[in-house]
């Protein structure tokens, strides 16, 4: 008799109660919800990542987060954009709802970059002490972190500048160690986007991140075929999570339930997870706020289409636009864009050949096809982080010529063939300045994109 009532009792419960809690998974601790939400780009190619924020900090705002623990990074150039058919408004889906009204910009214009997004997650009190908001969470906290732009191996950029994968995860764990956070979920929307926490991210500090794509590929922009906006409104990833948001219960949705849907809805990438996995077992709302959304029924879901792999879509934006446009002048000016555009990507590779067979020639690697054919896992991400910067000082500034993102591995493979030390990493450097001033430097071009 007990064990049959206490098997009703049983699917009683099951039956009414998310699996989470029944498994005794739902965080208990008294939290406050605070998020970061970053768009690390600017100009009008770039228009889906701060598409992709706006909707974001959408998200939040209806499933109940306070504005006040939202903190947002975006450059602001695209809303009020000469380019723009709609001034003053943002879309993330074709024919969806603005989501850039109502958003409350924190940092914006120069202030987004690196060193203070670093601050900000880091709660520095300097940059407090100025009036700006950065992370106020404690042990107990539950902190969402979402950051949006271009990537390569081992770095995320912003407008001017870029964040290294060893210097992101150095503050990831200054977080846990000073207690800043008590469960953190990190989403990452970018090119490579996996090698930001691969083979680096600690799996026992409960940091919970999951990106757009694996190590050695593109993410891929979409809805990039509206006809009188000339760019893409999203990313495939982004989309795909944040239209997952807009229409579940995030009560009783896990994180692990919502990547699922987000690889399904992900077709030209592989998203990848990171750190604590067992944080994916909490539910959503833990994380984006745990209100029921009073506005989901504006969000239609809208599958990812019109997809272009985000390394070529300033070149495919412009060949449409020259498609399309019936005056002279602007076809002969749309031409010359398009010509320079070409002849930076041909200079940027025959350059990067170049430098790798002068490094060879000095003894860092043996084959020149060998350094420019394979990819070898990012593990040495320290070194990695200090190659980047030297080549970011000595060769281009890869934030602001974006093209150049696509050839970082590059400098992961000769780090990994490289047992460097101190002395050899010293060396090493100066024979990448010497090659960069021989072939990269005063290459004539403003951003090669």
């Amino acid at each position: 008799m007990f064990s049959l009532i206490a098997l009703s009792l049983l699917f009683t419960v099951a039956s009414s109660t998310p699996l989470v809690e029944q498994l005794g998974l739902k965080s208990n601790d008294s939290y406050n919800i605070q998020a970061v939400l970053v768009a690390g780009s600017n100009g009008w190619y770039n228009y889906r990542h701060q598409a992709d924020v706006c909707h974001a900090y959408q998200v939040l705002r209806s499933h109940g987060v306070p504005a006040e623990n939202i903190i947002v990074m975006m450059y602001d150039d695209i809303a009020n954009a000469s380019e723009n058919p709609h001034p003053g408004k943002i879309f993330n889906i074709p024919k969806g709802p603005d989501v850039y009204a109502g958003v409350s910009k924190d940092y914006t214009g120069d202030e987004v970059n690196a060193e203070n997004f670093l601050k900000v997650i880091k709660g520095d009190k300097g940059l407090a002490a100025k009036g700006k908001k950065v992370l106020t969470s404690g042990p107990n906290d539950h902190v969402f972190i979402y950051f949006a732009d271009h990537g390569a191996t081992g770095l995320i950029a912003f407008p001017e500048d870029t964040l290294s994968s060893d210097d992101l995860n150095k503050a990831l764990v200054y977080m846990h160690d000073n207690k800043l956070y008590g469960k953190l979920t990190f989403y990452v929307e970018a090119c490579e986007s996996g090698s930001m926490f691969e083979n680096i991210l600690p799996k026992d500090i409960n940091i919970y991140a999951t990106t757009a794509a694996n190590s050695e590929e593109s993410s891929w922009g979409c809805y990039c075929d509206e006809k009188d906006i000339d760019t893409c409104l999203g990313d495939e990833y982004s989309v795909a999570w944040l239209q997952d948001s807009d229409k579940h219960d995030l009560t009783k949705e896990t994180l692990e339930q919502q990547f699922k849907d987000v690889v399904k809805n992900t077709p030209r990438s592989h998203p990848q997870e990171f750190g604590t996995k067992s944080i994916a077992d909490l539910v959503v709302g833990e994380f984006q706020g745990e209100k029921a959304s009073s506005s989901n029924q504006l969000y239609r879901k809208v599958p990812a289409r019109g997809s272009v792999n985000s390394r070529d879509i300033p070149l495919v934006m412009l060949r449409r636009k020259m498609i399309k446009t019936n005056d002279e002048n602007e076809a002969a000016s749309l031409h010359k864009q398009l010509s320079n555009l070409i002849a930076g990507r041909h200079f940027l590779e025959s350059g990067m050949n170049k430098i790798v067979a002068q490094l060879c020639s000095a003894g860092f690697c043996s084959s020149v096809e060998e350094v420019m054919t394979t990819r070898r896992p990012l593990v040495n991400h320290s070194a990695h982080s200090t190659v980047v910067k030297k080549f970011n000082s000595s060769c281009l500034n890869v934030a602001v010529h974006n093209y150049a993102m696509k050839y970082i591995y590059v400098l992961a493979n000769l780090v990994e063939a490289n047992n460097f030390n101190e002395t050899s990493l010293s060396h090493f450097l100066k024979a990448l300045e010497r090659a960069c001033e021989t072939h990269i430097v005063d290459n004539g071009f403003k951003a090669i994109v």
